[in-house]
C-alpha cells in the first residue's frame, strides 16, 4: 500500500471514530454572551418571536412534544440602577410574578403576567451562572392553555440583568432540567 493510499485510509478510519458526540456543539451569541446549543435541540430564529409576553434575546428550543416545545430563552434587561444586585434583581423578579402590580409593573406587563398565573413559586436559591453569582427559583404557570413548568437563572452584569428561562411541561421536568444545565455550564460572559 503506498503513502497516499495509507494516508486516505487513516483519514477514512479517523472520520469513521469521530461521532456527533464529538463535535463542539453550536454556539449561541447573545447579547453579552455566548452559550452552548443542548444536544438535540436548535436555535430559533425569527424577528417575531415571543416567549410569554417577552421578546428574547436568545431560544433555543427542543423538538414539539405533546401539542408544546420545550425551550430555554435569555430575556436581556438593560438600564438597570447602579448598584442593583443579583439579589435585588432576582427578589424584584419574584415579587413580579407573585404580585405584578404591587410590584409597580407596567399594565400590559401585569396583564401577561396574570394570564400566566404563577403559583408554586419556588424559594430562591443560590446559583452560578458564566462563573458569577446567580439566582434560581421554580414556579408553575399557564403558557398557551397549557400547565408549564418553569426554571429561571437570573444573574446581573454590567448594568444588566439576564435571565435565563427553562419552560417546559411539568411531566418531563426532571428530565429537563439538564438542558437548562447545559446552557448554564457551557455560558460565557463577553
Amino acid at each position: 500500500m503506498g503513502t497516499r493510499s495509507l494516508g486516505i485510509l487513516l483519514a477514512l478510519v479517523a472520520l469513521a471514530g469521530c461521532s456527533e458526540e464529538d463535535e463542539e456543539p453550536p454556539q449561541i451569541e447573545g447579547t453579552g454572551y455566548t452559550y452552548a446549543v443542548p444536544g438535540g435541540w436548535e436555535e430559533a430564529t425569527g424577528a417575531d418571536i415571543e416567549v410569554g409576553g417577552f421578546r428574547p434575546d436568545s431560544l433555543v428550543i427542543a423538538e414539539r412534544e405533546d401539542d408544546f416545545t420545550t425551550n430555554v430563552n435569555v430575556v436581556r434587561e438593560d438600564g438597570l440602577p447602579g448598584g442593583v444586585t443579583v439579589d435585588d434583581y432576582a427578589e424584584a423578579s419574584v415579587a413580579g410574578l407573585r404580585d405584578p402590580a404591587a410590584a409597580g409593573l407596567p399594565s400590559e406587563l401585569v396583564e401577561v403576567i396574570e394570564a400566566l398565573g404563577p403559583t408554586q413559586i419556588s424559594e430562591l436559591r443560590d446559583a452560578e451562572l458564566g462563573g458569577e453569582e446567580a439566582v434560581a427559583w421554580d414556579y408553575r404557570a399557564t403558557q398557551d392553555g397549557r400547565r408549564v413548568q418553569i426554571r429561571q437563572v437570573a444573574a446581573v452584569m454590567d448594568g444588566a440583568g439576564y435571565t435565563v428561562t427553562l419552560t417546559m411541561v411539568p411531566t418531563g421536568f426532571d428530565d429537563g432540567t439538564g438542558a437548562l444545565d447545559e446552557v448554564v455550564k457551557s455560558w460565557e460572559w463577553e
